[in-house]
Order: C-alpha cells, then sequence, then structure tokens
C-alpha cells in the first residue's frame, strides 16, 4: 500500500472515531422553560412554557411539580400535560398561566425530570414585576385650610336618612320571615332507585366526567356538595339543601365520628372555596374528596 494511502486511512479512521464520540455525547433528553414576558406590571399575567424533548425508548418517568404559590409567584392555571411522537423523538408539553403581586425580581428554580434513571434539569429564569405607574406623579404642596360657609339641611333629607337607615332592616326581617316559613321540599328520587344506590350512581357519573382534567373545577365541586346535600336531605329531611355549609356539619355531628366529620368538612370547605374564590386543587385533592363523600354516605346509610 503506498504511503498517500495509509495516510488517507488513517485520517479517515480519525473522523470516525470524532464522530462516533460526538454522537454518543448527544444528550438523551432536553428540557427548557420560557416565560412569554419576563416583566410583568404587578398584578399582570403570563405564561410559563415548559418543553422536553427525549427519546422513544426513554419516556419521561417523573414530572417536576410546581406548586401554586412559590417565591412570590402565583400559578393561576396549568394545562395537562401533552405528549407528541415524532419520529423516535418524543415531546412533552406543558404551560403555565402565573401573575405575581409583589414588586421585584422573583426565581423560578430549575425544573427537574427523570428519564429512566438519569435526571435533568432546566435553568432557573427570572420574572421582573413592576408597580403600576401613577398617571400624575407631580409634587403637590398642601394647601390652606379653606372655609365652607355652612348650609342650612333641608327637612327631606333627614327624612331620606331616616328611611335609609330603617328600610335595610325591615327587608332583612322580610326575607328571615319568608325563610323559616317557606317548607322544605325533599328532594324527588326520580330513578325509582334506592337512595344509596341513586347517590352512588350519581358520584360514579361525576368521576367518569373527568372534570379535573378539564380544569372545570367549580362543575365538579358544585355537583359533589350537592350530590351529599341530596343524599342528607333524603335520607334525614332537614333541610339540607338550603343550609350552608357550617350549618349542615352542625346537622351531621350527631351522625357521624369526629375523624369522619373533620374529613367531610374539609371538602365540602374546599367545595366552598372553589366555587366562591376560585381556587384551585390538584387533581389528587379532587379524587380523595369524591372518596371523602362516598365514604360518609355508605357510613350514613347504615344509620336507621
Amino acid at each position: 500500500m503506498k504511503k498517500g494511502e495509509n495516510i488517507k486511512a488513517i485520517v479517515l479512521m480519525l473522523v470516525c472515531s470524532l464522530c462516533a464520540t460526538f454522537l454518543s455525547a448527544q444528550p438523551d433528553a432536553t428540557i427548557s422553560a420560557t416565560i412569554k414576558q419576563p416583566q410583568l406590571l404587578m398584578g399582570d399575567q403570563t405564561q410559563l412554557v415548559v418543553q422536553t424533548t427525549t427519546t422513544a425508548d426513554k419516556p419521561v418517568t417523573q414530572w417536576f411539580n410546581l406548586p401554586d404559590t412559590f417565591n412570590h409567584i402565583e400559578i393561576l392555571s396549568r394545562s395537562p400535560i401533552d405528549s407528541s411522537l415524532q419520529g423516535n423523538t418524543k415531546i412533552y408539553h406543558q404551560s403555565f398561566t402565573i401573575t405575581c403581586f409583589d414588586s421585584g425580581i422573583w426565581v423560578i428554580p430549575p425544573l427537574v425530570i427523570h428519564t429512566g434513571n438519569k435526571q435533568i434539569s432546566s435553568a432557573p429564569l427570572e420574572l421582573t414585576i413592576v408597580p403600576a405607574k401613577l398617571t400624575d406623579s407631580t409634587y403637590h404642596d398642601i394647601r390652606d385650610i379653606i372655609e365652607v360657609p355652612g348650609q342650612k339641611t333641608p327637612w327631606w333629607y333627614w327624612v331620606l336618612a331616616i328611611l335609609s337607615a330603617i328600610l335595610p332592616g325591615v327587608l332583612a326581617w322580610l326575607w328571615w320571615k319568608q325563610r323559616k316559613q317557606k317548607p322544605v321540599v325533599a328532594p324527588v328520587n326520580t330513578s325509582g332507585l334506592p337512595l344509596l344506590e341513586e347517590t352512588l350512581q350519581r358520584l360514579g357519573k361525576l368521576k367518569a366526567q373527568n372534570f379535573p382534567a378539564k380544569a372545570e373545577w367549580k362543575k365538579y365541586y358544585t355537583e359533589l356538595a350537592n350530590i351529599f346535600k341530596a343524599y342528607y336531605e333524603g335520607k334525614f329531611r332537614d333541610g339540607a339543601l338550603q343550609k350552608t355549609t357550617d350549618e349542615l356539619l352542625m346537622s351531621v355531628d350527631r351522625h357521624l365520628s369526629k375523624e369522619l366529620l373533620s374529613e367531610l368538612a374539609e371538602t365540602l370547605r374546599m367545595a366552598d372555596a372553589v366555587k366562591f374564590a376560585k381556587y384551585q386543587p390538584d387533581i389528587t385533592r379532587s379524587t380523595t374528596d369524591i372518596d371523602i363523600i362516598e365514604k360518609n354516605v355508605k357510613k350514613l346509610d347504615n344509620i336507621k
């Protein structure tokens, strides 16, 4: 073999070796996190977008979990984790709607995922929150006190003031009287099933609708609370459908143990927080709450 051919062979072997080394060094998975608007006015909202790319034979085995509130940042909503397959590449995607009510520069920490026995993390992100700008920041000196000439109050002003003070009390008394005298109507069982069986059937239907996965929290918890109230009303005929959560718990207290009553109270108050304060629990909590309602219904059904 000639000397030139030997040199070509050696060069080719070196190139192949470098390519193999480069390919073997490529990461199996990557994760990226971006903020669509890294600078916000206090109280405004933006999107935190996370994307992970890995190979189909090494899927993500553990996804990161961000709490609803961390480092002055609040998560208002989060999308389900979406995945797609492109050839041998698997892509995971999730987005979060975030806000903050404290001015400053706040850090979103590295987001860590696991693929097989490996762990990868994103770079930390900074979110800058600035206070709202005032429309007029000009300095104004303190002015002298201005004397206001006295004016005689007309007689009809005092009549309106007295009526305004009395009217709310009268309306409140009429409402209370009407509410007290209003007959409590027991829920109508249209299915023809025994009360317990009908209630369990409604709970099963609620599970199947999978509202938490669609982030439809208000529909889920409103129906969950109504199912329990309807059962309790049908069982004990005590106006449960018209009662507040605290009134209902006082009524249930005589039938359940302290442990069961404590669990039930947490679930019903969670329903109130979702309905009236737009609180968004996690999916695990929603599963626990429907199980608690089912357990309490079965316990109450044993009471004669």
